[in-house]
């Protein structure tokens, strides 16, 4: 690992936890049971989650919403996104896990994909005693976070012990192959410039030919290499310079007859849910809390639980 490269990535977390998002919800709005941090044991460490319970009166196991916060694959944190998670565990009567998942450069690919994935398989194994339902789990992300969870909804499929009903992609990085300076917008600066995409690249890969892989760059991945993916949720910001690998992707899915709701936020950039314009955050919301609401009742039904009482 280079000395700028780790210098670099270390100031980057400083500002990011610093940032604070324009567009939030106030905790009082989306009363909960609790929000416990929990340490899950990984082949990487403990991974870090904060566990977000809704008070349901409900007698019925739990879905739960895997969520992985963006940053690049460098910075960012899950408290950047707690408002969101506590939205989500309310309103959909769901355990949200908000993961803070190893970063590089310290933890190249595979480390926070595999942690990522095996954080799901520990909640599958822990399904009886967290009261989750281990058929009824959902992944998701934002920019970076959406490549891990689409990575991890990839190596979910055909899984014995768990299943991934759907899956959320919000303005993601799907293509690590193609040089940033060609991802173009229609903004003379936009949030998220070639320079920073190039450099986050060069800190999540120890070698440039991983990106390849449809691990890493899941656009790449063949139609029939898609089939079987959970249905999805696929947004993209209007000016945002990943937009064009989020439309692509987003056909790709619908080729290999996956199930995709996907929309273009007209007038948005980067990372909009979260510094607005607040009303296109909250719309992007309420599309990803009705997506996931439809995943889960529709796999209630399947395995004979009441929708009603799940997400009481």
């Amino acid at each position: 690992m280079k000395l700028m490269q780790a210098l670099k990535a270390k100031l980057l977390r400083a500002f990011a936890k610093r940032m604070k998002g324009k567009f939030v919800y106030a905790a009082a709005q989306f009363p909960l049971l609790t929000v416990a941090e929990e340490y899950i044991p990984t082949a990487w460490g403990p991974a870090r989650a904060l566990f977000y319970w809704p008070n349901v009166q409900s007698t019925q196991p739990l879905p739960v919403y895997l969520n992985l916060h963006g940053g690049g694959f460098v910075a960012g944190v899950p408290e950047h996104d707690d408002s969101y998670c506590r939205r989500l565990a309310h309103n959909l009567g769901c355990l949200v896990v908000n993961l803070d998942y190893v970063l590089a450069p310290e933890h190249p690919f595979p480390a926070g994909l595999r942690q990522s994935f095996a954080v799901l398989e520990w909640l599958a194994e822990q399904a009886a005693t967290l009261g989750i339902d281990p058929q009824r789990m959902a992944v998701g992300g934002h920019s970076a976070g959406g490549n891990l969870a689409t990575g991890v909804a990839n190596l979910a499929r055909g899984h014995q012990r768990l299943r991934v009903v759907h899956q959320l992609i919000d303005y993601a990085v799907l293509d690590l192959t193609q040089d940033p300076a060609l991802k173009v917008s229609s903004l003379d600066k936009p949030l998220l410039g070639a320079g920073l995409v190039r450099f986050f690249n060069s800190c999540y890969l120890s070698d440039s030919a991983q990106a390849r892989d449809p691990l890493v760059s899941p656009l790449l991945a063949t139609v029939g290499e898609l089939q079987g993916m959970p249905a999805t949720t696929l947004i993209t910001a209007e000016h945002d310079i990943l937009r064009g690998e989020g439309e692509a992707y987003a056909e790709k899915l619908r080729q290999a007859g996956v199930p995709v709701n996907e929309r273009m936020f007209a007038g948005c950039d980067h990372m909009f849910t979260h510094l607005g314009p607040d009303d296109s955050a909250e719309q992007a919301w309420q599309l990803i809390e009705d997506g996931l609401r439809e995943a889960f009742g529709e796999a209630a039904k399947e395995v004979g639980v009441n929708p009603v009482n799940a997400l009481a």
